[in-house]
């Protein structure tokens, strides 16, 4: 028998062997329901994509300008006598910089992963484009939350007991720390240094339901505080308070807080981390930080330098305050806005639950409206919720002001944001702007190999990056409440 033979034989035993009686769903004959590769990363940056994108004409380590501040009440009176000449206008120049940051993503994908994806996949251009989006993301916190200065470090927590709402024992210490985090931290880590302790003792009550609440002075800037208690990591709150119902014995889990970093602190800070050496500025802290003098450059920790003249104010963990169809605390933010440069913010940006508490404290008064549309299928068919999506400004005449919320603002902050200043000579085009060294670009390495490691190789790496800044040329028009409920 031919070597031919000797195969048709040896395919006919694997046939035998693989005989079934009939067809049926088990018999294997069957397709390959092959859907589309997805992606269920949400790629949400409304900051960042509404931000004016600038080149400057030349490169530099910081964007600099000059800034004439508001000086009227401290002007001369214009009337004079006939035949005098007039008194001369008071000018005060400020000198203002920003510096530029390289903010960027990585990726890696291998000749073989290229290989065994064809006909599916494009498996370069997905890692390209994962970098890309991450970049997106990772450039709206930033842009937000960026800090470049440190924040002060928070005073020491006043701390009260109570005979209830925990299972602390009774003539028990509970000895109390906080750490504040700026946006930066809240994202990726880190804090200020612990203010000193605060301490209190449980009553003599026998029964072991004991709690204590600690509250430290708002830290301008910060987003969130971490609570240390016995020398253990206790909890994050996004407001300037916590309850404590319990003395830890080993550091506790990070709260269930949207976008926070996941990893809690290992110890009790004693080493500042709230400045970020590689960062740009955000948009909070340009409003957080004071104008550098001596020299300097750049912001600097609050109370350091000279004020940005934002509007800073803290709730201190309340609720917003609502009568009839206002809030007290916006009304106040924009009547001090409007006080001082004459203006209305275009725009509040706040988190999704500061945007349902907005909506809900409002839309429940008395005084609220509705509105009904005037035919039979609007009231059969009723919508039901509401979202309040403006608001209207009573200092400045009732302009409206729009309700944002962005995905990447803390719970508990909110930010009132100006994008005109319409006064004569003002030589701003865009109020905040992305200011770019290099614009977002995808630069690729050359192939790459690292013999005897998975992944190793052949390999193309590369980097979606940018070189930037946040300029912010109108802070004094802008305003934050802190410590939101």
């Amino acid at each position: 028998m031919s070597v031919g033979d000797d195969i048709t034989a040896e395919t006919i035993e694997q046939i035998k062997k693989a005989q079934t009686a009939g067809v049926t769903s088990g018999t294997g004959i069957l397709g390959v329901d092959l859907s589309d590769l997805i992606s269920l990363i949400p790629v949400n940056t409304p900051f960042r994509d509404q931000l004016a994108r600038t080149k400057p004409k030349m490169g530099a380590k910081f964007a600099e300008w000059r800034a004439l501040v508001n000086i009227n009440n401290t002007q001369p009176n214009p009337f004079t006598a006939f035949d005098y000449a007039a008194p001369i206008a008071n000018v005060d120049e400020m000198d203002v910089t920003a510096l530029y940051a390289k903010i960027g993503m990585g990726y890696t994908v291998t000749q073989d992963a290229i290989d065994l994806a064809g006909g599916y996949a494009d498996a370069k251009a997905v890692a390209v484009f994962n970098a890309l989006n991450q970049f997106k993301i990772g450039e709206d916190k930033g842009g937000i939350g960026g800090c470049l200065f440190a924040l002060t470090t928070p005073a020491t927590p006043t701390v009260s007991q109570s005979d209830t709402g925990g299972s602390i024992a009774a003539s028990t210490a509970v000895n109390v720390k906080v750490a504040a985090r700026t946006g930066a931290n809240y994202f990726w880590g880190g804090s200020t240094v612990a203010s000193a302790q605060g301490t209190v003792t449980t009553s003599t009550v026998a029964a072991a339901t004991h709690s204590a609440t600690a509250t430290v002075a708002a830290v301008r800037g910060a987003v969130a505080y971490d609570w240390f208690v016995a020398g253990f990591y206790y909890t994050t709150t996004t407001v300037n308070t916590v309850t404590i119902t319990s003395i830890p014995v080993a550091n506790q889990a990070v709260p269930n807080l949207p976008d926070i970093y996941g990893t809690a602190p290992a110890a009790v800070p004693v080493a500042d981390s709230s400045a970020g050496a590689n960062q740009f500025n955000g948009l909070l802290a340009t409003l957080a930080g004071d104008y550098a003098t001596g020299g300097a450059t750049g912001l600097v920790t609050p109370g350091s330098g000279v004020t940005s003249g934002a509007y800073f104010h803290s709730l201190d963990g309340a609720a917003f305050t609502v009568s009839g169809a206002s809030v007290k605390e916006l009304d106040d933010l924009n009547q001090s806005i409007y006080d001082t440069v004459r203006l209305s913010p275009d725009a509040y940006m706040m988190s999704s639950q500061q945007g349902t508490e907005l909506s809900n404290v409002i839309l429940s008064t008395t005084s609220s409206e509705t509105f009904f549309q005037p035919n039979l299928a609007g009231r059969s068919e009723a919508v039901l919720g509401a979202f309040v999506g403006w608001y209207v400004n009573k200092a400045a005449g009732g302009t409206p002001i729009r309700v944002e919320v962005h995905p990447h603002m803390p719970p508990g902050t909110l930010i009132a944001r100006t994008d005109r200043v319409p006064f004569p000579n003002s030589n701003i085009t865009n109020t905040l702007e992305m200011r770019c060294l290099r614009d977002l670009a995808d630069y690729e390495y050359a192939a790459n190999r690292q013999a005897n490691t998975a992944g190793g190789g052949p390999r193309f790496d590369g980097e979606t990056y940018a070189n930037e800044t946040l300029i912010n040329k109108a802070p004094v028009a802008m305003g934050v409440l802190q410590n939101i409920k």
